[in-house]
Order: structure tokens, then sequence, then C-alpha cells
């Protein structure tokens, strides 16, 4: 499975790598298949305004 050119193991990494900074929240719904969901903490919502005016830069001064 891809997500966005992402492979499911480079989104995986990436998650643990937000869950040990404190941003996400790793639910697990079901052992068989294994299940997860992920929520952003209160400190991952924190980041949303930043990353959101990074995005309108970057789109303003495309090259």
């Amino acid at each position: 499975m891809r997500l966005g050119g992402a492979s499911k193991k480079m989104i995986d990494q990436r998650l643990k790598e937000l869950e040990s900074r404190g941003m996400v929240l790793r639910k697990v719904i079901s052992d068989r298949p294994v299940t997860v969901s992920y929520q952003l903490t209160d400190f991952g919502r924190s980041a949303l305004k930043v990353l959101d005016d990074l995005r309108v830069w970057s789109e303003s001064n495309e090259l």
C-alpha cells in the first residue's frame, strides 16, 4: 500500500516517531487482524496552525 507516494513502512516509521515525541496517541482497536488508530494529542494539535501557515507560504512562493 502507498499513500501519497509513501510506503506503508515509511508511514509506520513516521507515526512511531510522532508517537515517541508525544504528537500522536496510538490505540489498538483489534488484535486479529491488528488494527490501530492514531489521534493527535493537544501538543500535536498545537502544531496545526504552524503547519498550515507553512503550507500557505509554500503555495504562494512556488518556483
